[in-house]
């Protein structure tokens, strides 16, 4: 893991109509409460966290002793093979790898295999011996490698991040995507303009459902984690940000897009840097029991991965690095004078020194 980093990278009294100030301005046109556009799309996104769910689902089974099998975990990566339960996933036209922040593809497939030999193991896990670990109640049980990593962590949030919030933040917030060139014009039933459909799919990426954050059971991904940070980071409103986002796309309102594409990244980066400082809060709140010490590590390293793929993002690559060498390369192994170093470098980048001890 410590290469990986070589490479780049609720709607509380939002109004309806435009005398209603969010983020400083106002606008001409009416917003609706909801994610409610004509000609809406994100199927595509829907499947691909439906893709992750399972897969999350499959990994998890080793943490009751099952074996698994490499190749059927890079099958459910790249929708190959018809590896999923649900028949309806095998046939869509959609997959997780070719989605995945590319330098990284390789790196994912190693961590499967490397989750798959420590699901061999026919002992339990400790230092130097992977296996199940479990917790001190013996409540939990996570497989984990020798060095006490979790990669069904690592794999599930680490996707979260080379995916769904690359994808999200990087690529259809690009020029490319929604900038000047791209069509805003022509309609297509269904989706909307070009420019529009793209904005679409980049909400679908946030794993919320259209009346969020009124509902907050359907939440999950990125939008459970943001629900989680919402009462210390009000990182909710990321909501009003897509809807005014989208509502200035189909009123030709250009200079507003861009401050919502702007305002999304950064509380999204947000969700991302609070989950990490939570986690590893939890780790240092539990650093006696190897299980769930290790556990939100695992959880950790990979919400402080994820924060490379924000093309704004606050943090360097080598801070990013420089983190997760304090939180180490052996979570049996790791102090707490490190993981409190990591916190406070988190919590002083992403200005959270009031409340990081609260996340």
């Amino acid at each position: 893991m410590k290469n990986a980093l070589k490479y780049w990278f609720i709607i509380a009294g939002l109004c309806l109509m435009a005398s209603c100030e969010d983020d400083g301005e106002d606008v001409s046109y009416s917003l609706p409460e909801t994610y409610n556009f004509e000609n809406v799309n994100y199927s595509g996104q829907t499947t691909r966290l439906d893709m992750m769910a399972e897969m999350t689902t499959y990994m998890k089974t080793g943490n009751e002793g099952a074996v698994l099998d490499a190749q059927k975990l890079k099958n459910m990566y790249a929708n190959l093979n018809n590896p999923f339960e649900n028949s309806g996933l095998n046939t869509a036209s959609k997959d997780l790898k070719s989605k995945t922040f590319e330098l990284d593809r390789s790196m994912f497939e190693g961590f499967m295999e490397a989750l798959a030999e420590a699901s061999t193991a026919t002992q339990e896990g400790s230092n130097g011996v992977a296996g199940v670990v479990s917790s001190n109640d013996g409540s939990k049980k996570y497989l984990m490698d020798e060095n006490g990593v979790e990669y069904t962590q690592v794999i599930e949030k680490g996707l979260m991040g080379a995916v769904f919030y690359y994808q999200a933040t990087a690529v259809y917030f690009s020029e490319e995507k929604i900038g000047p060139a791209v069509d805003n014009t022509e309609i297509t039933e269904g989706e909307g303009t070009a420019m529009q459909h793209h904005w679409d799919e980049a909400f679908g990426y946030l794993g919320v459902p259209q009346d969020f954050p009124s509902n907050t059971e359907d939440a999950r991904f990125w939008g459970k984690y943001g629900n989680d940070r919402n009462d210390l980071l009000e990182t909710n409103t990321i909501m009003n940000d897509f809807i005014k986002g989208r509502a200035a796309i189909v009123n030709g309102d250009m200079d507003t897009k861009y401050e919502m594409v702007n305002s999304i990244r950064n509380k999204w980066e947000m969700i991302s840097a609070g989950t990490a400082i939570h986690y590893i809060n939890s780790a240092l709140n539990n650093f006696a029991d190897d299980a769930l010490r290790n556990h939100a590590l695992s959880e950790a390293w990979a919400f402080v991965q994820s924060l490379k793929y924000n093309p704004d993002r606050r943090i360097s690559l080598d801070q990013i690095e420089e983190i997760q060498q304090l939180l180490g390369n052996n979570f049996y192994e790791v102090s707490t004078a490190d993981l409190n170093g990591a916190k406070d470098l988190l919590a002083e980048l992403y200005e959270m020194e009031s409340i990081q001890n609260d996340l």
